[in-house]
């Protein structure tokens, strides 16, 4: 029970760490705002009237959740090995091999906060898009996204700066962490505006099955940052984000969606198989670094 509950605490201080950074906070605004205002703005219907939304969410979540996990798995590993932390935890009982999983655990676990965030307020977006077009049938005008649906899409992206900066001058909370929890609990609660379920069932497979990526990334990331230092890794970890992206169609598919279509679970689960050899052997490089490393 001691190893399990100092791999839970590495991997929970580690993801709390990449949250409270304003980078996160950052990246994690841009991807909603285009989550959110792209739609808004796309006056021109052709086809289906989600489809922009849909895309825009779904774009903004490989893109942004990609960016996301890499600057957090590499700026979070080289802070660790810099200041002398992780030489400080591997004098306690505290295996090489715990540290390393439990710190991309750690940067994973802070990309599941921002994918969360980012399919809540995509499912809002898309929801208030079919609304929109419901509303135009009967009205004969353009179809636009509805706007109790997109005035809390932008309270996603604008409330929290203003919580976060009011906790951080009334309580002394940390801005950037308040901030990023601010924007997981209202786009949480935006879902609950007039929902979809059958929408939102439909929407699902597609998000989820842009957390496969984001795993991969985070053990890739993390083994490159043990030995390089963080333009290298960064670098490198660029270079593996452009060697993916031909595969990226088999991960990102939106267009399955268009016209009522669905995307399989089992699609989803083979996906997740195809993908685990390629985790697996970017967490055993890690190791494998780790344990070589002079501490």
């Amino acid at each position: 029970m001691g190893t399990v509950r100092r791999f839970v605490s590495i991997t929970k201080a580690t993801a709390l760490e990449i949250i409270s950074e304003p980078l996160s906070l950052l990246l994690l605004s841009a991807a909603l705002a285009l989550a959110v205002f792209a739609p808004a703005f796309h006056y021109h219907q052709f086809g289906e009237a989600t489809r922009m939304a849909r895309d825009a969410g779904l774009s903004a979540l490989l893109i942004g959740g990609t960016v996301f996990v890499v600057s957090g798995a590499v700026r979070s590993m080289r802070r660790e090995l810099e200041s002398g932390t992780a030489a400080v935890v591997l004098s306690h009982p505290v295996s090489r091999a715990q540290f390393f999983l439990a710190k991309a655990c750690g940067a994973f676990a802070a990309f599941a906060l921002f994918a969360v965030a980012l399919g809540a307020v995509t499912a809002t977006i898309v929801n208030g898009a079919s609304i929109g077009a419901v509303v135009a049938r009967k009205t004969g005008d353009i179809p636009r996204l509805w706007g109790p649906s997109y005035a809390l899409g932008v309270a996603a992206v604008v409330a929290p700066y203003v919580i976060g900066a009011v906790l951080n001058r009334a309580a002394n909370f940390r801005f950037a962490l308040s901030a990023f929890l601010s924007t997981v609990a209202i786009s949480v609660a935006s879902v609950a505006y007039r929902p979809d379920f059958e929408g939102i069932a439909r929407l699902l497979p597609a998000i989820v099955l842009l957390w496969i990526p984001p795993a991969f990334f985070a053990a890739a990331a993390s083994a490159a940052a043990v030995r390089l230092r963080t333009n290298a890794a960064t670098a490198v970890s660029a270079l593996l984000v452009c060697a993916f992206i031909p595969f990226a169609g088999n991960y990102c598919l939106s267009e399955a969606l268009s016209g009522d279509g669905t995307i399989p679970a089992s699609y989803v689960a083979v996906a997740a198989l195809a993908a685990l050899p390629a985790v697996l052997a970017a967490a055993i490089a890690g190791l494998a670094l780790m344990r070589s490393r002079d501490l």
